[in-house]
């Protein structure tokens, strides 16, 4: 049976356009993040204890959020337990309503002669309502780390650079491209059983 003209152009047009979908990124996904450190904090205001399996967790430590989306020296309570596997950072003072809540999806600690280096990847699923604005997207995900002195446990050096997770678009332009398809196949009576309108 030979395949109409019609219908193999459709085909390779529904192709090209589900190839675009899944190589689409969000498009602030480059530009467009929040960096959340150490900068002018004095050793980090906090500690990293390390837990049995290999594990850790924080008494809280103090971070500055620097990319420029909050005021200059805006403040942030940094915690994690690796044994949970969760993260969070909640605003102090006039940003005490700016919650982040994550999720370590891995860790690896790095031992040293004097500290240990936590390098962690984490998902963001629950980030404050503007921050969805500015990103674009309701979540986000971000690589990062935390380093602590070895003989005191206090908190020496934090990163944690949370960017817009990537828009669940690919799929969705997939499926509707497939509908269209099908139902256009369907109208033009090329499928056995359908009726011509």
């Amino acid at each position: 049976m030979r395949v109409p003209k019609a219908v193999s152009r459709l085909l390779l047009l529904g192709f090209a356009v589900m190839v675009a979908a899944l190589s689409a990124q969000t498009a602030r996904a480059d530009d467009v993040y929040l960096d959340f450190a150490c900068s002018g904090v004095s050793s980090c205001n906090g500690n990293i204890v390390s837990l049995p399996g290999g594990n850790f967790s924080t008494t809280g430590i103090t971070v500055t959020e620097g990319s420029g989306f909050y005021a200059p020296g805006s403040q942030f309570t940094m915690a994690f337990d690796t044994s949970a596997m969760t993260i969070s950072l909640t605003g102090l003072g006039a940003l005490s309503g700016e919650v982040f809540t994550g999720v370590i999806t891995s860790f690896q600690p790095i031992v040293a002669n004097s500290t240990v280096d936590i390098n962690f990847l984490a998902d963001w699923p629950v980030i404050p309502t503007d921050v969805q604005t500015y990103f674009n997207t309701t979540s986000g995900y971000d690589s990062g780390f935390a380093i602590f002195l070895s003989s005191s446990n206090a908190a020496n050096s934090v990163d944690v650079t949370i960017t817009p997770a990537p828009e669940p678009a690919a799929p969705l332009l997939l499926s509707a491209a497939l509908i269209g398809l099908g139902l256009l196949v369907k109208r033009k009576g090329l499928l056995p059983g359908a009726t011509v309108a």
